[in-house]
């Protein structure tokens, strides 16, 4: 058994919305990636320990290219208190909120694009 399938016609609305697709591609996931990683920022600071706030207010994230998200704690002591020292014991609190997280940016990103592909292909 075979299918086969004949277009015949102009594909130049094919091609203007695959340009548009491709064009909003990067954009769209990159949002993607925003909208988990301001998830990741407000829930590690609730975790993290406070004692004046200048810790918590150091936290935050960078978006290195469409497809990477790097989170910080710019606080000089940042590290001895995520990971602990041999007198204080580690609180992970950046670690244990992407923890949490990490498991939403891949469905982020599929509903994103999903929304994307809806808006050029589907009519």
């Amino acid at each position: 058994m075979s299918v086969g399938l004949e277009i015949t016609g102009s594909l130049q609305g094919f091609n203007a919305a695959m340009s548009g697709f491709v064009d909003e591609f990067p954009d769209t996931i990159s949002g993607a990636l925003k909208t988990v990683a301001e998830r990741v920022i407000d829930t590690a600071t609730v975790l993290v320990p406070v004692k004046t706030g200048f810790l918590k207010s150091t936290l935050g994230y960078r978006q290195d290219s469409p497809l990477q998200v790097t989170f910080f704690a710019t606080a000089p002591y940042a590290p001895y208190v995520e990971f602990g020292t041999r007198r204080m014991s580690a609180k992970l609190f950046l670690t244990r909120s992407i923890e949490q997280h990490i498991a939403e940016f891949p469905q982020q990103v599929k509903s994103m694009l999903a929304q994307l592909r809806d808006q050029f292909f589907i009519t």
